[in-house]
C-alpha cells in the first residue's frame, strides 16, 4: 500500500516531466522536448475546439430550456447558474460557456481520478515510475463522450481504455490503439444508446435533438439540414449538437496547425486522411449523384461529424500510428477512406472515424513492415546494380 501511495504522490510530476528512462519504442523524442510535454501539446492544441464546444453545449442546452419554457430546473448546475445570476440566456456567450463547463468538469475529473488510480496501481505493482500521458488520455476521452453520459460509464470506459488499451502492454510506447479512443469504443459497443439514442446530445430531459450527421444519414440528406436552419458556416464553427471536443471543425483545424508547426503530429497522416476522405466522397458523388447521402459534397462531409477531430487528435497518436513516412501516408489514406466508406454504407454506426482509426491502427505494424521490406529490397537491387 505504501508503494501505491508513493506512486500516487509522484503522479502530478508526470503532468510536466517525463521519466529518465531511454525510450526504445515509439514515440521517439530527439530534441530538448520530452514525452510528457509532447502529450501536453495535444491538450493545448485542443483548447480552441474545447472552448467552442463548451459554448455549443451550453447554447444547445439553453435553447432547449427556452423551447420548453422551463422556469425552474432541477439539479445542482441549475442551482449554481440561478444563484449566481448567470441564468440560461442562449444569446450570452459567457452563460453558455459556463453552462457547458458545468457538464464537462465532472466528466473530466472522474476520468482523471480513475486513470490516476490505475496508473498508481500498476506503478506500485511493477515498482516503476508512474507512466506518462494520463492527462492527455483523460482529456481526450472527456472531449469525445456526450454530456449525458452517466458517471459510472465514465469509470468503466476510462478503466477499460487505460488498463486494456495501455497499462497491460507496458505503458507509453507499447500500446496498439489510442487508450482514449478504445475507452469510447468500449462504451459504444457496451451501451449503444450512449451515442445513438433520443436525447443523447442535449442534456435536457425529454428534449431530442439528433446530431446533424444523423439527420443527413437517416432523414434525407442536406435538404433536411436546410429545413432545420443549419448553415454550412454554423456547422463549421461548431454550433450543433455533439460531444464537446468534436463539434467544431474550426477548432480542430486550429489545433492541427499548432500540432504540425510544433512537429508533434504528423502532417502526412492528416493530409493523407484528407486525401482518402475526399477521394471516396468524390467517387460516391460520381457513382450515385441522385442519392441523398452519396451525393453530399466532401466539404459538407467535413463539417457533419467528427472526422476532423478524429484525424487531428486521435489518428496522429505517435504510438499507435506508423513510424515510417510512407507508412504515415498510407495510414492516413486508410483512415480517411474507411471513415467515408463506413459513413456511406453502415447506417447503424454512421460516425465512421472511430472505427476507421481502430481498424487502421491494427494494420499499422503491417504498414511499417511492408514499407521497410520494400526499402530493403530497393537497396539490395541498387547494390547489385552498382556491383555489376
Amino acid at each position: 500500500m505504501k508503494d501505491w501511495f508513493d506512486a500516487l504522490a509522484r503522479l502530478p510530476e508526470r503532468f510536466w516531466w517525463s521519466s529518465n528512462s531511454v525510450t526504445r519504442s515509439a514515440p521517439h523524442v530527439r530534441d530538448a522536448n520530452n514525452v510528457q510535454r509532447m502529450w501536453n501539446y495535444f491538450v493545448f492544441a485542443s483548447l480552441p475546439a474545447w472552448l467552442i464546444g463548451l459554448w455549443s453545449l451550453g447554447h444547445q442546452t439553453n435553447l432547449a430550456i427556452a423551447d420548453f419554457q422551463l422556469e425552474e430546473i432541477s439539479g445542482w448546475r441549475s442551482w449554481l447558474l440561478t444563484q449566481s445570476g448567470i441564468g440560461f440566456d442562449a444569446s450570452s456567450i459567457s452563460a453558455c460557456v459556463l453552462h457547458g463547463l458545468l457538464y464537462f468538469i465532472p466528466i473530466f475529473a472522474v476520468a482523471l481520478v480513475v486513470g490516476a488510480f490505475w496508473e498508481a496501481s500498476f506503478a506500485a505493482l511493477r515498482k516503476k515510475p508512474v507512466d506518462e500521458g494520463l492527462l492527455a488520455i483523460a482529456w481526450l476521452f472527456a472531449l469525445m463522450v456526450p454530456a449525458t453520459v452517466p458517471m459510472y460509464q465514465v469509470v468503466l470506459g476510462m478503466t477499460f481504455g487505460i488498463v486494456v488499451g495501455k497499462l497491460i502492454y507496458g505503458g507509453s510506447g507499447r500500446y496498439l490503439v489510442s487508450p482514449a479512443l478504445l475507452g469510447l469504443a468500449f462504451l459504444v459497443f457496451s451501451y449503444p444508446t450512449l451515442l445513438f439514442s433520443a436525447g443523447a446530445w442535449v442534456p435536457v430531459a425529454g428534449y431530442d435533438q439528433p446530431s446533424v450527421l444523423e439527420l443527413v444519414t437517416d432523414e434525407g440528406g442536406l435538404s433536411v439540414v436546410a429545413a432545420v436552419d443549419y448553415t454550412y458556416w454554423q456547422l463549421f464553427i461548431g454550433d450543433k449538437p455533439g460531444a464537446v471536443g468534436v463539434v467544431s471543425t474550426l477548432g480542430a483545424l486550429l489545433g492541427a496547425i499548432f500540432l504540425m508547426l510544433t512537429g508533434v503530429a504528423s502532417w502526412r497522416v492528416i493530409l493523407g486522411s484528407a486525401v482518402g476522405f475526399i477521394g471516396i466522397a468524390l467517387i460516391s458523388n460520381a457513382v450515385a449523384p441522385g442519392n441523398d447521402l452519396f451525393s453530399v459534397p466532401w466539404y459538407w462531409h467535413m463539417v457533419l461529424g467528427g472526422f476532423v477531430f478524429g484525424t487531428v487528435f486521435i489518428a496522429t497518436d505517435p504510438v499507435a500510428g506508423p513510424m515510417t513516412n510512407p507508412g504515415r501516408w498510407g495510414f492516413g489514406i486508410l483512415v480517411g477512406s474507411l471513415t467515408m466508406v463506413i459513413r456511406l454504407i453502415n447506417p447503424s454506426y454512421y460516425e465512421g472515424v472511430m472505427f476507421a482509426i481502430l481498424l487502421a491502427c491494427m494494420f499499422s505494424p503491417l504498414i511499417d513492415f511492408v514499407v521497410i521490406e520494400l526499402n530493403i529490397r530497393r537497396r539490395k537491387l541498387r547494390l547489385l546494380e552498382a556491383g555489376s
